[in-house]
This record gives C-alpha cells, sequence and structure tokens, in this order.
C-alpha cells in the first residue's frame, strides 16, 4: 500500500508539471534509458557484498524560470531504477539459506533540481543542474520460490550534467540516497541517452 501512495505522488508531480510546461514557453519534456552504475558500498562494502550495474529509466520535464532568473531553469525528475546483486552477495544469500538465492534492489525517485545553461547558443547546448528529492528504495530477496521485500523512502541529492543535439540528450548524473535500516548510502551514476518530446 505504501508503495502505491509513493507511486502515485510521483505522478501527480509528473502530471502537474507536466501542465506547467504547456502553459510556459522554452520548455521542454524528455524521456530517456541507460545504465545505472552503482558506487562506494552500493557497490561493494567491505565484505564484497553489492550490487551490479542496472538499467534505469528517465523522465524530466525543464521548466523557464521567472523574469528575473532567466538564466537559470527549473528541471523535474522522475526515475526507475533497477540493480541486481553481485556474485559474492548471491553466494553469501545461498550459503545462509542453504539453496539457492538471489537479491535486486529497485529504486523509485522524483527529484526538484535548478539548471544552468552553460551555452545556451551552442550546437551541443551543455548545462549543469543539482538538486534534492525523495526515493522509495525495494530490497527483494528471492529464496527458492518465494520472495521477501523490505522498503523505505528516503531524502536523495543530485548532481548532473546533459549535452543536447537538437531534439537529441546525453546525461550523466550523481545521486546519493540516504542509507535505510541495515543498509548502507545508495550511491550511483545513472547515465542516459534519450530524446525531447517538445
Amino acid at each position: 500500500m505504501k508503495t502505491s501512495w509513493w507511486c502515485l505522488s510521483v505522478f501527480l508531480c509528473g502530471f502537474g508539471a507536466t501542465r506547467a510546461v504547456a502553459q510556459g514557453t522554452r520548455s521542454h519534456i524528455g524521456i530517456g534509458i541507460g545504465r545505472s552504475i552503482p558506487n562506494g558500498a552500493f557497490r561493494s562494502d567491505t565484505t564484497g557484498e553489492g550490487f551490479v550495474g542496472g538499467w534505469v529509466v528517465t523522465g524530466h520535464v525543464t521548466l523557464r524560470a521567472p523574469l528575473q532568473l532567466q538564466r537559470l531553469r527549473l528541471r523535474i525528475d522522475a526515475a526507475y531504477v533497477r540493480n541486481g546483486a553481485n556474485d559474492r552477495l548471491k553466494a553469501d544469500l545461498t550459503t545462509a539459506f542453504g539453496q539457492s538465492a538471489d537479491e535486486r534492489l529497485t529504486l523509485l525517485g522524483a527529484d526538484a533540481s535548478a539548471v544552468y545553461p552553460l551555452a545556451p547558443k551552442s550546437r551541443f547546448a551543455p548545462s549543469l543542474f543539482g538538486g534534492i528529492g525523495m526515493w522509495h528504495s525495494t530490497i527483494t530477496v528471492s529464496v527458492g520460490g518465494g520472495s521477501t521485500h523490505t522498503s523505505a523512502t528516503k531524502l536523495a541529492w543530485q548532481l548532473g550534467g546533459e549535452l543536447t543535439l537538437g531534439r537529441l540528450f546525453l546525461e550523466l548524473r550523481y545521486v546519493a540516497v540516504g542509507p535505510a535500516k541495515g543498509y548502507p548510502r545508495t550511491s550511483f551514476f545513472p547515465v542516459s541517452v534519450g530524446v525531447r518530446l517538445r
């Protein structure tokens, strides 16, 4: 039930931002897909347990700033991320349960960021952005034919950069999600390519 409410909140946030785009100018909507690259303890803790690279689906809406801040933009991001366990974590789980076991991490997040275009008139239009948001994480442990789930919603922050060429874009971000009970901070690099819809 908590997960359902969280998903609804992300949807409403995106819907509201999309309506704002329709009312403004020089704003855009983008969708992308790419790779989630774990970092720090998320990649490998002191025991060697961690997660391997996964995949990410992203969507963002960039809105114009008020007149007194014409150079800046407001960006609303939503992302779905999924990473699987590395071999060491799988082996330790299998040993602990006495049968084949696996683990995966699923993340659903929404962030609000300030965007600073470095060269708006450039062909590749580079920009930097940073902000904060809320991310919902779900750890799923599968043993035999069953599975258990542990979820938490934590504050997160992100820094990133984007290059655009026409309707196409390439972006790299660093995302850090606060630690959940029994788990370290989740930090990773989402790298994605996509297209602007407008």
